[in-house]
């Protein structure tokens, strides 16, 4: 019969001390517990922790998912967002992940806010986005006398600038045009367009976008003399060529000017033909709220 080596015992200590427990008198059962729970705080802080750091050391792009985006954003918006920024290096198990992925999210163009960000089972990210819309194209020319041609820089309501190259030049007739003589930016996407004139006009824009087609629209530009209002004056071009003056933009309206209700209750009623004003309200559209 082989003999155990006495040296195999002394290395194994471990083993030794649970044969001694197990022989050991009743008593001495309430130890288990401990046993159990030092042993495996030491196998966690052993083999557990470095398991665990190892699967959520880094985020992987495939496992983020993000609300649906829509039509017009033909960005893979994940794609972008992880190689623009150092996700790749970013651990799940850091206390501030979520706070940090939803900061990457909101610098990326498209995204208007980040509603939310959930870490879930499995490495999985949730991310709830709300995204920009454009709502109109700002017509400009390059101050530049060796460039004649026009460009057109999507904005979304609040003027702010949207990626220029996910819209071909044939689409920009499927949105109204902003007008604003010698205005151009060379801001980048995501940011503001830079010039109040064009930040009035896109707050106009949010609200007549919808109804674009219906009232026949084709531009909105701005009239006056800036030095002398603080305001923004606006004014309509109809397809055909018609200029109605819209006056304040929405929410700016000047003491004794209609309200942008009003406005736009007379634009979708009255014959485009028979429109001279917007700023001036008439009795029948009172009545009608």
């Amino acid at each position: 019969m082989a003999m155990r080596s006495p040296e195999t015992d002394e290395r194994r200590p471990i083993r030794e001390m649970i044969r001694k427990l197990i022989k050991a008198p009743a008593a001495l059962s309430v130890l288990w517990p401990i046993l159990l729970i030092v042993g495996g705080y030491i196998a966690w802080h052993q083999w557990g922790s470095v398991h665990v750091a190892n699967q959520y050391s880094g985020i992987d792009p495939t496992m983020i998912r993000v609300t649906t985006p829509p039509k017009f954003v033909r960005t893979d918006v994940v794609k972008s967002v992880y190689s623009d920024t150092a996700m790749e290096g970013l651990s799940l198990l850091d206390r501030q992940a979520t706070a940090k992925i939803a900061s990457a999210f909101s610098m990326h163009p498209w995204v208007r806010k980040v509603i939310g960000v959930r870490k879930l089972p499995g490495g999985s990210i949730d991310v709830r986005l709300e995204y920009r819309r454009p709502v109109a194209m700002v017509h400009v020319f390059k101050p530049s006398q060796n460039d004649t041609r026009s460009y057109f820089f999507p904005v979304d309501q609040d003027g702010v600038l949207l990626p220029t190259n996910e819209f071909a030049r044939a689409e920009t007739k499927n949105f109204l045009y902003i007008e604003v003589p010698g205005v151009y930016t060379t801001n980048p996407v995501g940011s503001s367009f830079g010039d109040s004139r064009v930040e009035a006009a896109a707050k106009l824009a949010g609200l007549l976008a919808p109804h674009r087609e219906a009232a026949q629209l084709r531009s909105i530009g701005v009239y006056g003399d800036p030095r002398q209002v603080e305001v923004p004056q606006l004014e309509l071009t109809t397809q055909n060529g018609t200029q109605i003056p819209w006056g304040s933009p929405p929410g700016s309206e000047l003491p004794g000017e209609p309200t942008m209700e009003m406005k736009l209750q007379k634009l979708l009623t009255v014959d485009a033909g028979q429109l001279s004003d917007l700023r001036l309200a008439s009795p029948m559209v009172r009545s009608q709220r």
